[in-house]
């Protein structure tokens, strides 16, 4: 119980906790015959947990471990203590229903003891049945909040990982780079080097040419 509360306040603090719905109310069938019901429609969540979470929420009100009755699919909490709701201990009807995406059907049924809770014969009574019922409801939402914020941790751990070794890339391109600018310095260096040994050769072979002609020169002389 402590733990739904320390989630609640969570929520709270977070904005969270949404205002209560007027939950929707009408006479269905069960196991007792046909009548008056409330209604919560999760849109989160799995069914299976959902009723789980049911389970536990009743049993925080002294009902007897609800059981299900697996033939119908309804749930019995027997003797709840809901002051919220009345004074004298209450049974509890119930079912849970898959929706066909996220979520479930929450339906409920207050036995008082000769009468089934409803706005038209219970107006007093509403205010605290709603209070109740939106107490269940924030306590499937901080559960499947603390799913969701686990699923968000496990993302962040992951994007921290793939940081990392984009980091790693990071610094094994800079020594790639590093090197390849050492090796673009030597080979500059070369150029350079070679372009004073090209220098001084072409020096040689202008040189040389000049001596050529005028070889060239003294043998034509020669010839005359």
């Amino acid at each position: 119980m402590m733990q739904k509360l320390f989630l609640f306040t969570i929520l709270m603090i977070s904005g969270y906790v949404l205002p209560a719905q007027a939950y929707l109310e009408g006479n269905k069938a069960m196991s007792l015959g046909e009548h008056n019901s409330f209604t919560i429609d999760f849109n989160i969540g799995d069914a299976e947990t959902i009723a789980d979470l049911w389970v536990d929420y009743q049993r925080d009100f002294k009902a007897k471990k609800p059981k299900l009755d697996k033939k119908s699919n309804e749930y019995f909490a027997d003797d709840a203590e809901i002051e919220k709701i009345s004074d004298n201990t209450i049974d509890i009807y119930s079912k849970v229903a898959r929706k066909s995406g996220k979520g479930a059907v929450l339906t409920i049924w207050f036995d008082l003891g000769g009468a089934f809770l409803s706005s038209a014969r219970h107006p007093e009574r509403i205010a605290g049945a709603r209070e109740w019922m939106a107490g269940f409801e924030q306590v499937v939402k901080a559960a499947f909040a603390k799913e969701a914020l686990e699923a968000e941790e496990n993302t962040l751990k992951d994007l921290e990982k793939e940081l990392k070794g984009l980091q790693k890339d990071k610094e094994d391109a800079v020594k790639e780079v590093e090197k390849l600018e050492e090796e673009l310095e030597a080979a500059r260096q070369k150029v350079a080097e070679m372009n004073q040994t090209i220098g001084a050769k072409q020096q040689q072979v202008m040189s040389q040419a000049k001596t050529v002609d005028e070889a060239k020169s003294k043998l034509k002389k020669m010839k005359r």
